[in-house]
């Protein structure tokens, strides 16, 4: 038996704890803002592209979507994979992605860096070799209009907003050689194919939507 004196405290907990199961079960738990990823077209400022063998079951069991594309672009004339997926699940794109995507590789975390000419995107660096090569990927996390540099802090910040409101996509830009981690990382082909494909989706996205 509950007493009388917080019976009502005890229903104002209960309905708030209904929110999110009311917004998610029935309300709809996404929110779509229109984008995709093939927005990206398949001729990247010149560089021409392939699609790889990457299988549509495999993308959806690993990050939960159909939106994505994975193609091989001809960066300076080295083969440059990009991949690109948008997911309402967040952390199965910023959780090491690299473990997913780059497997069959080693693999190793390189830190965050900002460039010049792009300070407000955040690049996470992985090294990468594969049969005594040597390369980077570089990756970038893009939510609603900005880019992530913590995903832990992402994570706590956007825990409680989701409990209130439908869910968001998370964008992840990967482009990953077997070159390039000789140079300046401005100068690597993952580092040039990514921003090209970040600069072509944010054309898109500031589009104007019919």
């Amino acid at each position: 038996m509950i007493s009388p004196k917080f019976a009502a405290p005890v229903a104002v907990a209960l309905a708030l704890a209904l929110v999110p199961t009311i917004i998610h079960s029935y309300r709809g738990a996404r929110l779509d803002d229109g984008l995709r990823a093939s927005i990206i077209p398949e001729r990247l400022d010149d560089m021409p592209s392939t699609a790889t063998s990457r299988k549509p079951a495999w993308v959806q069991n690993n990050f939960d979507t159909a939106d994505w594309i994975e193609r091989t672009y001809k960066v300076q004339g080295i083969d440059t994979t990009l991949f690109v997926a948008r997911s309402y699940d967040p952390k199965r794109l910023y959780h090491h992605p690299e473990l997913a995507l780059l497997r069959g590789m080693q693999t190793t975390p390189a830190g965050l860096t900002r460039l010049e000419g792009r300070p407000d995107v955040p690049l996470h660096m992985v090294d990468i070799e594969r049969d005594d090569r040597q390369g980077v990927a570089v990756y970038a996390l893009r939510y609603e209009d900005g880019y992530i540099d913590d995903p832990l802090m992402f994570q706590l910040r956007t825990s409680f907003e989701l409990l209130v409101s439908r869910r968001k996509p998370l964008t992840l830009f990967m482009a990953h050689a077997l070159a390039g981690r000789s140079t300046a990382i401005e100068r690597a082909p993952a580092t040039r194919l990514l921003l090209s494909a970040i600069e072509a989706f944010e054309r898109g996205a500031a589009a104007p939507k019919p």
